[in-house]
C-alpha cells in the first residue's frame, strides 16, 4: 500500500521503477526503443507520440491546441511535434489515456523489425490477414451480442470504442439541439474523462451516482430531458457490482429522446443479454476475451431497432482507431477460449464469493448477485450463466495488514486467466481517498475508501480461498 500511494503522489523513486505498465498509462518499452531509434534519425523528439493513424494525430492536435502543421508522417506511422510545454504534453498523455488510440507495441515490434533488424517475440498468433481476424472476432460475438456481424465494429482499445461510439452520438444530437451527457453510476474513471473533458462548452455531464435509485435520474430528465443527448452506465457497475433497472432506463430515453450507452464489461456479454436495451453496446475485449491479459481490444455493437442507427452506421467508425494486424492475430488465437474461460470464471468466483461472505474477517461483500441490484441482474443474465469475475469487499483488519502479505497478483485489470486484486478507489480516484473530506464522501456514497477489488481467474476455488483465508 505504501508503493501504492507513492505512486498515487507522484514518487519518482516508484515511478523509475517501473519497466511497463497498463498501456494506456504507460508506454510500452518497444515503444520508447522506436522512438529513441527514430529520434536518432531526426525524425521526432524521442516523447513526442506516436501513432497509427492520421486522424489519431488530427485529434490529438485539437486536444491539446497543437497546430495541425505539426503532425509528421514516418513511415506507416504519425507523431505530432509537441512544444517543450510541460502542459500540453500532461494534455497529449491524458489524452492517449482518455481515447486509447496510440501506438500498439505489436506495431512498434513489427517497425523495429522491418526497419532495425531487431527480432520479434515468439508467441502464439494466427497467420489470417487483418480482414480474416476481424472476421473471425466477430463471428465469435454475432452469437453474444445478438446482432449482425456488420454491426459489429472493431476497435483499439474498449476506452476507443466507448470514445468513438460517444463522439458519434454526440455529433448526431447536437444536430438535434441536445447536448447534456448523464453519467449514472461510478463508471470507470477514463469513461468519466471522456465525458468531461469532450463535453461541448457550458454542458458539463450530470453525475448521478445512484444506480439503484433513479428517482434523481426522473428527476434530471424532468428538469433538462429536452437539452439530454445521452445517458451512459455500466451494467453492472464499477466498483460495487451494481446493477439498474435498464428497463426503466430505456423507457426513459425513449420518453426523452436520448441515447443509451450501456456497457456489460464488468462480467462480459456472456453472461448479461442488453444489447437490445441499448443505443451502442461497449464491450473491452482486452477483459475475459483476452483471457492472456496480453492485448488490447474493443468492440462497439449497434442495436438495429434503435433509433440513431441509420445515422449511426454512416459516423460510427469515423472517430475510432482500428486495431493494429499483430493485435488482430492475437486476439483471433485466444478469443475461442472465451466461452470457456466465462463458464470456468463463473463457477469459482460463485464460490470465493459465498466463502467472503461467510467470512468473520470480511465487514462487506459486493458481487452480481447482492441484493436488491442482484434481482435486476438475474433477469438480464442468460440462462445458465453466472456472476463475471469482480467480487468486491472489505477487510475488517486495515487494508495494508491484508493486502501487503498477500501472494495474488496486485493489478488494476480484471478479466484475466489469474487471479488478481487491486485497492480500488486508491487507483481510481485518490484524490477522494487521500483527504478526511473525500472519504467522508465516498462512505455518504456507500463506498468505503479502502475496498479490495478481486477479479477471480481459472485457478482451482480452493486455492484462491486458502490464499485469500492466509491474510484475512
Amino acid at each position: 500500500m505504501a508503493d501504492v500511494v507513492a505512486y498515487e503522489e507522484k514518487n519518482l523513486e516508484v515511478l523509475n521503477s517501473f519497466d511497463s505498465g497498463y498501456p494506456r498509462f504507460f508506454r510500452n518499452p518497444l515503444i520508447t526503443r522506436l522512438a529513441k531509434l527514430l529520434s536518432d534519425k531526426g525524425f521526432m523528439d524521442p516523447l513526442d507520440p506516436l501513432l497509427p493513424t492520421r486522424a489519431a494525430a488530427v485529434d490529438l492536435c485539437h486536444f491539446t491546441g497543437v497546430k495541425i502543421e505539426s503532425i509528421v508522417p514516418i513511415e506507416s506511422i504519425w507523431t505530432v511535434r509537441l512544444p517543450d510545454d510541460a502542459g500540453i504534453r500532461k494534455s497529449c498523455r491524458a489524452f492517449l489515456q482518455h481515447t486509447g488510440c496510440g501506438l500498439s507495441s505489436r506495431e512498434a515490434e513489427a517497425l523495429l523489425e522491418r526497419h532495425f533488424r531487431e527480432p520479434p517475440f515468439q508467441e502464439a498468433r494466427t497467420t489470417l490477414s487483418p480482414e480474416e481476424n476481424i472476421a473471425l472476432i466477430r463471428s465469435q460475438l454475432h452469437n453474444v451480442y445478438g446482432t449482425a456481424t456488420t454491426d459489429i465494429h472493431i476497435f483499439r482499445s474498449g476506452m476507443n470504442a466507448f470514445y468513438t461510439g460517444f463522439r458519434a452520438l454526440q455529433s448526431i444530437q447536437v444536430e438535434n439541439f441536445k447536448d447534456i451527457w448523464i453519467q449514472l453510476g461510478w463508471l470507470y474513471v477514463d469513461t468519466n474523462k471522456i465525458l468531461e473533458r469532450f463535453a461541448l462548452p457550458d454542458s458539463p455531464p450530470i453525475t448521478l451516482l445512484n444506480v439503484l435509485n433513479l428517482d434523481d435520474l426522473k428527476d434530471a430528465l424532468a428538469q433538462y430531458g429536452h437539452k439530454v443527448a445521452g445517458i451512459v452506465t455500466e451494467v453492472p457497475t464499477n466498483p460495487l457490482v451494481q446493477t439498474p433497472d435498464v428497463e426503466v432506463l430505456r423507457s426513459l430515453a425513449d420518453k426523452y429522446k436520448a441515447a443509451l450507452i450501456l456497457d456489460p464489461t464488468l462480467v462480459s456479454p456472456h453472461n448479461v443479454n442488453i444489447l437490445c436495451y441499448s443505443d451502442l453496446h461497449i464491450n473491452s475485449l482486452t477483459k475475459y476475451a483476452a483471457s492472456e491479459a496480453d492485448v488490447m481490444m474493443g468492440a462497439l455493437a449497434l442495436n438495429a431497432k434503435s433509433r440513431f442507427y441509420d445515422d449511426l452506421v454512416s459516423r460510427v467508425t469515423t472517430f475510432g482507431t482500428p486495431p493494429s494486424s499483430g493485435d488482430l492475430a492475437r486476439m483471433a488465437s485466444q478469443i475461442g477460449n472465451y466461452e470457456e474461460t466465462i463458464r470456468r470464471v463463473n463457477k469459482t468466483a460463485t464460490a470465493v464469493a459465498t466463502f467472503l461472505e461467510e467470512s468473520d474477517a470480511v465487514e462487506e461483500v459486493f458481487w452480481a448477485k447482492t441484493q436488491p441490484s442482484g434481482y435486476n441482474y438475474n433477469w438480464l443474465q442468460h440462462l445458465e450463466a453466472g456472476p463475471g469475475s469482480i467480487i468486491t469487499f472489505t477487510t475488517r483488519k486495515p487494508l495494508a495488514g491484508f493486502y501487503d502479505p498477500s501472494r495474488i497478483v496486485k493489478s488494476p485489470s480484471f478479466g484475466a486467466r489469474f487471479t488478481m486484486m487491486c485497492p480500488f478507489m486508491y487507483l481510481a480516484h485518490y484524490e477522494l481517498v487521500s483527504t478526511s473530506g473525500g472519504r467522508a464522501y465516498l462512505r455518504k456514497q456507500g463506498i468505503n475508501p479502502d475496498l479490495i477489488r478481486l477479479s477471480v481467474g481459472l485457478e482451482p476455488a480452493e486455492a484462491i480461498i486458502e490464499e485469500l483465508e492466509r491474510t484475512l
